[in-house]
């Protein structure tokens, strides 16, 4: 987040934040894969790895939806330092189980992982990603995409449409 107390999308995502291409044997090797990174880079703390994987694990991530799939996992701002969203597109889907019936798996193509320092926002930014993501015109496009700096450049242009400003004063 900038010095202005507001939360805008390219506050939360840089291009080195996008992957594409990514192969993961499974849902565990994905969350701790991409959590990890978020500890690398700085912008979570080491036990943000664990916590994504009980959320998950509770509360599943995956969207019910027509055409290609995706998972939102995240968890609470507790061991987050900085705010950021990483984006995979798989080379192969994996199996994750769906937000909306926990007992349906669903082979998700795309991660969409976010990590929020400000608790308040994170049902803000939960549904503008679920808003944008259930556009399957967007989804087709970002699977679509030649390389990451396309995928960073549709979800930045779709997401800043969808959201609000988000105010963390």
């Amino acid at each position: 987040m900038m010095g202005s107390g507001v939360l805008q999308f390219k506050d939360l995502v840089k291009e080195d934040l996008i992957l594409s291409g990514i192969t993961y044997l499974d849902k565990e090797e994905a969350l701790r894969e991409m959590a990890g990174m978020l500890v690398e880079k700085g912008y979570c703390r080491p036990p943000f790895i664990d916590a994504i994987l009980a959320r998950e694990r509770a509360h599943p991530s995956a969207l019910p939806m027509p055409g290609h799939k995706i998972a939102i996992p995240h968890t609470d701002a507790t061991y987050v330092n900085r705010s950021a969203l990483l984006f995979a597109r798989l080379e192969k889907p994996v199996e994750f189980r769906s937000m909306g019936d926990p007992n349906e798996t669903l082979e998700v193509s795309m991660i969409s992982m976010f990590a929020l320092k400000e608790k308040k926002l994170i049902g803000d930014l939960l549904e503008t990603l679920i808003t944008v993501y259930q556009d399957e015109a967007v989804l087709n496009a970002i699977y679509d995409a030649p390389d990451s700096i396309e995928i960073y450049r549709i979800l930045q242009k779709h997401v800043q449409e969808k959201s609000k400003t988000m105010d963390t004063r």
